[in-house]
């Protein structure tokens, strides 16, 4: 069988799914944005590739793919942007291929009104929720609670695919949220405003979850972040197996409950002060960081070839969920570290690099995507200082106002 690897502009999801496929003999093509940084496509174990203009072309060119191909292919999409954008054409390519991921349902799984009530109806706990319509609204926040709060943009106003101007804040009341707000969106209609959970990065737990189609069988692995490319919200730079049970049977009420087949990772924060797993959200496809799994035996993108082509095959599956290593996304953590000096002379920071390591980027017997990997770690930097350099520079022109004494 050969696989078809859609991939986003980060490309570390599909590089992972790429090698995975492409260690074990499977034909992978990735499809990809032209002028698109992502690295799956450089990978040795990324025998073609197409290149589409822009995401309206991604349909059309999948058809093409499929009416070359001698066998029907199976097919993993590896961000929300192209989910949505072949979400009304899930009908047709579920006759060409096979498909991970919940394309009929991709929009409503997205949508993060949506997955906070069918968390509660799991039986899972969830922060507060509102949908405000008006700045009076966002004012009568403060007088139902006294916790931070945490703003997202809206589902409804934002769907996938669109560009709002923040993904998340954290405001220490509702006045300070409407502050801030005022100066992002147009409308309070435009946010969701959730109660913000407390608790460090060692607090985010995680689940990366694979229910098969055509056997009784689901694997979830249970994950912590270390390390977050920024301290309050932002995605893993360095992560860990954990054995975290309750995250696990959690996972498994929520899917069963939706009846959801395929890749999907939840997120949960642990309250320092009740000790609860509070929902955060999910993700209908597999994490950036799905290789994390790969040395604790949990593997989504085999599992669902498998799944597709030799169902057996998934009883033989043994998780370790006693394993510890680390998986560290390089790029992501250095950034981190260069906006967060101090860490960088903690021994605790550097722990990780110490232990069994699964990388997110570098491969020995794979080269070349963390080469490139690092000339895009170097443009930053170099855009980095230039910006510092200018705001330096800047402020040694400003002019000082004497005062008299």
């Amino acid at each position: 069988m050969e696989a078809v690897v859609c991939v986003g502009d980060a490309g570390i999801n599909g590089l992972a799914t790429v090698r995975s496929l492409g260690r074990r003999g499977v034909r992978v093509h990735v499809v990809a944005l032209q002028g698109s940084p992502q690295i799956a496509s450089l990978s040795r174990y990324c025998a073609s590739e197409t290149r589409v203009a822009d995401l309206g072309a991604l349909y059309d060119a999948l058809r093409a793919l499929q009416a070359n191909a001698a066998h029907r292919a199976l097919l993993l999409i590896d961000n929300d942007k192209m989910l949505k954008a072949l979400a009304p054409h899930a009908g047709e390519l579920e006759r060409s291929f096979w498909i991970v991921e919940p394309l009929a349902r991709a929009t409503q799984f997205m949508d993060k009104t949506f997955q906070v009530q069918a968390a509660a109806e799991a039986g899972i706990a969830v922060p507060r929720t509102w949908l405000p319509d008006s700045w009076d609204q966002i004012a009568a926040i403060g007088a139902q609670t006294r916790e931070r709060l945490l703003a997202k943009p809206s589902p409804a106003r934002f769907p996938v695919g669109t560009n709002p101007s923040f993904k998340a804040i954290v405001a220490a009341s509702a006045g300070e949220l409407e502050r801030q707000l005022r100066a992002l969106v147009a409308s309070p209609a435009d946010v969701l405003v959730q109660e913000y959970i407390d608790g460090d990065e060692s607090c985010h737990y995680g689940s990366v979850c694979y229910r098969a189609r055509n056997r009784d069988a689901c694997f979830v692995l249970s994950t912590r972040k270390v390390r977050q490319t920024s301290l309050e919200v932002g995605i893993m730079a360095v992560g860990r197996v954990v054995d975290a049970p309750e995250v696990r049977r959690m996972t498994v009420r929520l899917v069963e409950r939706l009846d959801y087949h395929g890749v999907i990772h939840v997120e949960f924060k642990r309250s320092p002060r009740d000790g609860k797993y509070y929902f955060i959200e999910w993700n209908a496809r597999p994490p950036y960081f799905h290789s994390l799994g790969w040395k604790a035996g949990f593997d989504a993108a085999y599992f669902a070839y498998c799944d597709h082509v030799a169902p057996d095959e998934l009883s033989s599956v043994r998780l370790r969920h006693d394993a510890e290593h680390c998986w560290i996304n390089l790029q992501e953590d250095l950034k981190r570290l260069l906006r967060s000096p101090r860490l960088a002379l903690r021994r605790s920071t550097w722990a990780p690099y110490l232990r069994s390591l699964e990388w997110a980027v570098f491969a020995l017997d794979d080269p070349k995507p963390w080469l490139r990997s690092m000339q895009q770690l170097a443009a930053w930097l170099g855009i980095s200082a230039a910006r510092a350099a200018r705001k330096r520079t800047t402020r040694a022109f400003q002019p000082r106002v004497l005062t008299a004494r």
